[in-house]
């Protein structure tokens, strides 16, 4: 059952799932991303540095991602905007 609940995530390209929210909305993206990207988007993990531009490997979309708070006093999350 577990598995079955986690089948939308299987792609056959290996990939990484980066979920910023969507700067217009509040709205949570499920970004597919290659390694390069990945590392783009983890380089300053955790802090409003994070910058840079990434695309889904899903839609072949590209987002420029920044750090952003998430409200608490750490800076864990980052949001998206469509470029």
């Amino acid at each position: 059952m577990k598995n079955a609940k986690r089948k939308h995530l299987i792609v056959n390209a290996p990939c990484h799932l980066f979920t910023p929210r969507l700067s217009k909305t509040g709205k949570r993206l499920a970004l597919r991303l290659s390694d390069a990207d990945w590392v783009i988007a983890n380089r300053h993990r955790g802090t409003l540095r994070i910058k840079g531009v990434v695309t889904n490997q899903a839609t072949g979309k590209r987002y420029r991602i920044k750090g952003a708070a998430c409200g608490l006093q750490c800076c864990c999350d980052a949001t998206g905007e469509e470029v």
